[in-house]
């Protein structure tokens, strides 16, 4: 029993030396570093307002709140659009018009099937069959209306829904409210807006080079971003855009990346270092952190 403890133990610590092995290896090692100040941001400020002016009923988040996509944010007033819900809900169910123009319907064939048998006996003429049929045709067309009206209040129920989803505002993102501009009873405009809502993950990590890097630094391309305490800590992140205009004023271009953040640990706004991978005759004395060993 001891030797079967031992092989287990060491079994465990060789699982353990694996996954910190893996661990470490998500951030890439970078031979030529260089480092920039940059700062994460929302991937996306979202600012929500409705798509109809009245009266906001009910504001359901406040600032800092974390939010899912789909999630019901605020109503708008909406008791006249509940009624109509209502009203078209009662016409688009009702097969009464239907089932009356249908029994007037049976009542006609059953009138010019019995005509017709009298005309075969020559007991009745021909005119009462075919006032028997053109009644018959009536009725069929009568039948045929009242199956498209039901189908037109069906499209009313489906209109007068549509509409009162219009009140209902959801978030079209996951992320955190940072601002609420108004609350219940007051009155939203078409060009206002309720809660603004931001994007924390992934974050963007904004950064400006000196244009000499122009060239070196690609999208796709691998980098590290260290955050500024209190948080800290090396984190892989990645080249998504390279401005292909330069600010004449500063001699930079602008380079963003994107730093994935699934338990939104670091927060936007944060400054930080961001460190390439350059050729190393590039960097100069002041940029250049050296090689990693330092």
């Amino acid at each position: 029993m001891p030797m079967r403890s031992s092989s287990n133990t060491s079994r465990l610590s060789r699982a353990t030396i694996a996954m910190t092995c893996l661990a470490i290896c998500a951030i890439p090692t970078l031979a030529n570093a260089v480092s920039f100040d940059c700062v994460m941001e929302p991937s996306l400020n979202v600012k929500l307002g409705s798509p109809v002016s009245s009266i906001l009923a009910e504001v359901s988040v406040e600032r800092g709140d974390h939010v899912e996509q789909g999630q019901i944010v605020a109503r708008i007033e909406s008791s006249v659009e509940e009624a109509l819900v209502a009203a078209n809900k009662t016409r688009a169910e009702s097969t009464a018009e239907i089932e009356a123009k249908q029994a007037l319907l049976d009542q006609k064939t059953a009138v010019i099937s019995r005509k017709s048998g009298l005309q075969q006996l020559h007991v009745t003429s021909t005119q009462d069959v075919e006032n028997a049929r053109a009644d018959f045709n009536v009725a069929k067309q009568e039948v045929a209306l009242a199956q498209l009206n039901r189908r037109m209040a069906e499209i009313e129920l489906q209109r007068s829904r549509a509409m009162l989803e219009q009140r209902t505002i959801r978030s079209p993102i996951d992320g955190v409210v940072t601002q609420r501009a108004l609350g219940p009873g007051e009155y939203i405009h078409q060009d206002g807006h309720i809660v603004t809502i931001a994007r924390v993950d992934p974050l963007n990590v904004e950064a400006f080079l000196p244009v000499r890097y122009f060239g070196l630094v690609k999208v796709g391309q691998a980098a590290i971003v260290r955050p500024n305490d209190p948080v800290g800590g090396d984190r892989a992140a990645e080249v998504t855009v390279v401005d292909q205009v330069f600010d004449a004023a500063s001699g930079t271009f602008g380079v963003r990346l994107n730093l994935p953040n699934p338990d939104s640990s670091v927060p936007a706004g944060l400054r930080c270092r961001v460190t390439f991978d350059v050729p190393e005759q590039v960097a100069g004395p002041s940029e250049s952190l050296g090689r990693m060993g330092r």
